[in-house]
Parts: C-alpha cells; sequence; structure tokens
C-alpha cells in the first residue's frame, strides 16, 4: 500500500517537474515583444489596441493595424459566457478600454479595463440590477474616459494582469485552467511587456 502510494506522488512531482522544465524550454524559445518590435522596425508606440479572443484563449496586440504578438491567456469561468453581475466570475463581453493602470502587491503590474461600460449599464438598467444614478455615474465614466463605479450589482475591477506568485505552475500547465475572478490573465514576464506599451485609453475589445 504505502509503496503503490510513494509510486503515485512520485509520478505526480515528475509531471509537475515536467510540466516546469518543458515550460521553460518554451519560453527560451520565445520571441519578446521588444524583439518583434525591432523585426518591424517599429520605434514609435501608438495606436495600441488589444483584441481577445475568449474561445481561443488568446490575447492579441496591434499597433494600428499591425499584429504585434499574440498571448496565451487564462479566463475566468466558462468562455462561452458573458459577464452580468458581480458573483459569476465570467469574463466580459465587448469593447472596453484600459482606464487605469497598477502594481500592486497581489499580481504585480494590473490593466483596469472600464467594466461595466455603457452598453453593460444599459443592459443593467434594463435588468433593475442598477438605479438610475448608478445608471449616470457608469455613463458619466465612460463618456470622461475614466474607470466606473465598480461595487454595483454589475460588478467590476476585470483587468489584465500575471500569474502572480502561482506563475511557474500556471504558466506552464499542459491545458487551460480558467482560474481568474472573470480577468484576462497572462504570465507574469508578459504583463510586464503589455503594462510598459499599453497606455490608458487603450482599446480593448472581447469576443
Amino acid at each position: 500500500m504505502l509503496r503503490t502510494l510513494m509510486f503515485y506522488i512520485g509520478g505526480v512531482v515528475v509531471f509537475i517537474l515536467g510540466m516546469i522544465f518543458y515550460g521553460i524550454f518554451l519560453d527560451l524559445r520565445k520571441t519578446s515583444l521588444h524583439e518583434l518590435l525591432a523585426e518591424r522596425k517599429i520605434k514609435k508606440i501608438e495606436n495600441t489596441k488589444i483584441i481577445v479572443n475568449k474561445i481561443d484563449y488568446k490575447l492579441h496586440l496591434y499597433i494600428d493595424t499591425i499584429l504585434i504578438k499574440t498571448y496565451n491567456i487564462a479566463l475566468g469561468g466558462n468562455p462561452k459566457f458573458s459577464k452580468t453581475s458581480k458573483d459569476d466570475k465570467y469574463t466580459p463581453t465587448g469593447e472596453y478600454f484600459i482606464c487605469s493602470k497598477k502594481n500592486t502587491t497581489g499580481f504585480g503590474k494590473i490593466l483596469i479595463l472600464n467594466y461595466p461600460s455603457l452598453d453593460d449599464a444599459i443592459r443593467g438598467l434594463q435588468e433593475s440590477l442598477i438605479n438610475e444614478e448608478e445608471f449616470l455615474k457608469i455613463k458619466k465614466a465612460y463618456f470622461e474616459k475614466t474607470c466606473p463605479p465598480m461595487d454595483t450589482k454589475l460588478g467590476g475591477y476585470i483587468k489584465i494582469h500575471g500569474n502572480g506568485k502561482f506563475d511557474i505552475l500556471l504558466r506552464n500547465l499542459p491545458f487551460v485552467f480558467n482560474w481568474t475572478d472573470g480577468s484576462i490573465a497572462v504570465n507574469n514576464t508578459e504583463i510586464e511587456e503589455l503594462y510598459e506599451i499599453c497606455s490608458i485609453g487603450t482599446p480593448v475589445i472581447i469576443y
């Protein structure tokens, strides 16, 4: 019995270590964002845009109409569903923008999206999830290009962030594990790239 248990535990350890080393090998083969910009001779960074494909688990970074780099992502819950309330833990679908950038103690650098947007607020008002006062505050933030109230029943604080302290494991999983609260996760190295190149106001289209 003990021998079988030790054999099982040893197999799990070997599997995890194999994932980690394989992930490190793949990371060494990846081209950094700075190298890709140099290859394309792009010196001036402007008109950045992010497009998130929830079905393929990809984040595409554009400068003007040029696709610069594609990142693997993790999401919140089933990607076929879109966020409708603060408790559903789904990733929203729609057109957003980066309304704030912060350096946190948990996930490091994060890009905060303006969820709920005006479209979310219209739906929320129609479904009686928010009241008229809350709707007007979200609408005002939308047109002023600032972060909306994030304490309504629609939820909020949807962001693009890294894997945090579990990066070594999460970035090397051989399958997609949707573990976020509705946010979009890349690995810790990649959030550094996105944080550097994406300014407040950068459009983020999620579909």
